[in-house]
């Protein structure tokens, strides 16, 4: 699959603009390009988009706009589907399916009016969208022509416009969420003839938790003006399922299952020659893959629940009918305290993902913590980066430029003088504070540490967090505290 554009052009009637349409969709593998405020006239739309977009399909809102047409759609049929929703004179919503794999996207294409009093038909439209696309992945782009943040402008007052406002409002009830993103940080070139004029970031690509879920690899990319006072907008990375094998992390919630202790304590019944430290960390080693198993064989914590829930519904609906049978009483007494472990389960596993602290496992805030894993997930990610000669690296480059950056950076031998250190220090402790702050360590002082560490705190770089420690102390905390000593 390839990438998506939006781009406010200021007219699309210049054979130099029509140019470097082409251009940017040759160089960036597009397969949708949404041209904003293209200033064409209906009767000439399919001259110019014959020029611009040659074979591919296209449409516009041209039909609903009282003058020109504000926005463009042009399409590769070849390699996408693209259906128009719904569509007013601010937005087209479309649904896009990428042939080659099958997957559906929801995509609204934003050009918003200048007045903040006419943007507020568009952003009721796209909260009205909502209830279409809340369970589907949805991206929302464009020029929504209002900053959403007071940073988001270079210059300008410190408070917070009515039409900000407007905005934040819709964006916090569609659910939507800036797409992590690289390249120019403000999107709008306001160019007057004396002075640096005006930085504004007005162009968004946005989209909803169900798009971060579904499209991991997905970012945003700004490219440089060119020709135009706006930034074209790609939305990169749709091709890539980023699956990549993941690194072992320790989670917490199966320090409770039964087996748990079962495999920690016939694993720490091996012996291992070698100093103690050796020891405890191959123990841990071989501990793993028998941890990934309790994990696999929990299955889905999330279909395990709605399956439970499913289940109890239909057990309750049964003793209605039947008040008298003993034996569905049972079935639901096991199933309710079937489904309260599992649910409590999966709001752990969540809990530990977000790394959120002020919530409790157990409250209900399951909808809360997935959001925010798949959130956090979307901005850990590192899509492009440009290295010290100014070339920008995307995809698999990213990490072959990091590398090589570093190798040149600290692989380089230098000459190292030596230092005068005679007075260097004025104040120094006396021997009996320096032989005090090197005393033993106890054994008491060390399961203390490592009972002071928060269960959801980020593991070592071995994977397991202090709830692995603290729940098998009794089995391996002998053998850690010599290792420690």
């Amino acid at each position: 699959m390839g990438s998506l554009m939006s781009w406010n052009i200021r007219g699309l009637n210049r054979p130099l603009k029509q140019s470097d349409v082409r251009n940017l969709v040759a160089e960036n593998n597009l397969e949708l390009c949404a041209i904003l405020e293209s200033h064409v006239e209906v009767s000439k739309l399919a001259k110019v988009c014959k020029f611009v977009f040659r074979n591919w399909n296209w449409t516009s809102n041209g039909g609903v706009c009282s003058r020109g047409t504000r926005i463009i759609l042009g399409w590769n049929a070849d390699n996408i589907d693209v259906m128009v929703i719904a569509q007013t004179d601010q937005i087209i919503h479309t649904q896009v399916i990428f042939k080659a794999t099958k997957k559906v996207l929801f995509c609204s294409f934003v050009y918003a009016e200048n007045k903040y009093q006419d943007r507020r038909l568009l952003w009721e439209d796209i909260c009205k969208h909502k209830a279409l696309c809340h369970d589907k992945p949805w991206v929302v782009m464009g020029d929504f022509n209002s900053a959403l943040n007071i940073e988001d402008a270079l210059y300008g007052t410190s408070k917070q416009s009515i039409g900000m406002r407007d905005f934040n409002e819709c964006v916090q009830q569609a659910e939507l969420m800036d797409i992590n993103a690289h390249g120019l940080q403000y999107t709008w070139n306001q160019k007057p003839k004396s002075g640096v004029g005006l930085l504004k970031k007005i162009d968004r690509i946005m989209g909803n938790v169900v798009f971060l879920d579904q499209f991991l690899s997905a970012y945003a990319m700004f490219h440089p003006f060119r020709v135009s006072d706006h930034t074209p907008c790609i939305l990169k990375g749709l091709g890539t399922n980023g699956h990549r094998p993941r690194p072992f992390k320790f989670p917490n919630f199966i320090a409770s299952k039964p087996e748990f202790k079962e495999m920690v304590q016939l694993e720490w019944m091996n012996r291992f020659e070698g100093i103690t430290m050796l020891s405890v960390v191959k123990k841990l080693r071989n501990l793993k893959p028998k941890l990934r198993k309790i994990l696999f064989n929990q299955g889905n914590l999330h279909v395990k629940v709605n399956e439970l829930r499913k289940k109890l519904d239909k057990l309750q609906v049964m003793i209605d009918r039947d008040p008298l049978d003993g034996q569905l009483r049972h079935l639901e007494a096991q199933c309710l305290k079937d489904f309260q472990k599992a649910a409590y389960d999966e709001e752990c596993f969540l809990k530990q993902k977000s790394k959120v602290d002020w919530p409790c496992a157990g409250d209900s805030n399951t909808k809360f913590f997935h959001k925010i894993v798949k959130s956090k997930n979307a901005r850990v990610k590192i899509y492009s980066v440009v290295d010290s000669m100014g070339t920008r690296h995307e995809g698999d480059g990213v990490a072959e430029a990091m590398v090589l950056h570093y190798s040149n950076f600290l692989g380089v031998k230098a000459h190292v003088g030596t230092a005068n250190l005679e007075n260097l220090f004025s104040n120094v402790l006396s021997n009996e504070a320096a032989e005090y702050m090197i005393r033993p360590v106890t054994r008491e002082e060390i399961k203390s540490a490592m009972f002071s560490i928060g269960d959801d705190k980020a593991p070592g770089p071995d994977g397991y967090t202090s709830v692995f420690f603290k729940q098998a102390w009794d089995i391996v905390g002998n053998e850690v505290t010599d290792a420690v000593l």
